[in-house]
């Protein structure tokens, strides 16, 4: 189990209060200033945290796929402090934020969370060192190798190339500008959603 699996498993054996949520696509599970009620576990479906910046651009803080907690940061916070949409029709488990903190008394328990966050930031480390690439090509490339290859080379995001984009911090014009590039250049060979490294 992962580390995030390894807590929500933790949750479960210690008999915290779970509530199942459905979300539809588009929906919002908070808003931005909403109070922090619960912290979540995505069962199915992919859950984004987004942050809309003053030029307009939608920022990624958080993707959140099947097995991932989601808004465990904002259990230190009183209130949101950004949007959490469903990027698909999601399934996920909500915990109560008090029983949370009160469980994470326990030794253990903390240290499966402190497991947890220690995997979400080496993979928070990669996003930055993506967006730090100054070239869009040279960002879009970094992020293909950063993907395991199948057996016959291909790397396949399981994700839209507008979602990518918004985790590059690129528009998504720039990043098919960048996709374009990278198959003229022959750097890269497409088909469909998926890419081999050449």
């Amino acid at each position: 189990m992962s580390g995030q699996e390894d807590i929500r498993a933790a949750f479960d054996a210690a008999g915290l209060q779970a509530t199942d949520v459905a979300l539809k696509k588009h929906n919002f599970l908070f808003r931005t200033g909403d109070q922090v009620k619960r912290m979540f576990f995505v069962r199915t479906g992919r859950l984004v945290m987004v942050r809309i910046l003053e030029s307009g651009q939608e920022l990624v803080v958080q993707r959140a796929d099947p097995g991932d907690l989601f808004a465990e940061a904002s259990l230190f916070s009183d209130r949101y402090h950004c949007d959490a949409v469903g990027e698909t029709d999601v399934r996920c488990t909500a915990y109560d934020k008090a029983a949370v903190l009160e469980a994470l008394n326990d030794p253990a328990m903390a240290m499966l969370m402190l497991k947890a966050y220690s995997i979400q930031i080496r993979g928070l480390r990669n996003q930055i060192e993506l967006r730090n690439i100054k070239r869009a090509d040279d960002r879009v490339y970094s992020y293909l190798q950063s993907l395991p290859p199948d057996a016959k080379g291909w790397r396949d995001p399981h994700l839209s190339w507008k979602d990518i984009s918004r985790t590059l911090g690129l528009s998504h014009e720039a990043c098919y500008r960048a996709l374009a590039l990278l198959d003229k250049s022959k750097r890269i060979e497409r088909e469909e959603n998926r890419c081999r490294l050449i």
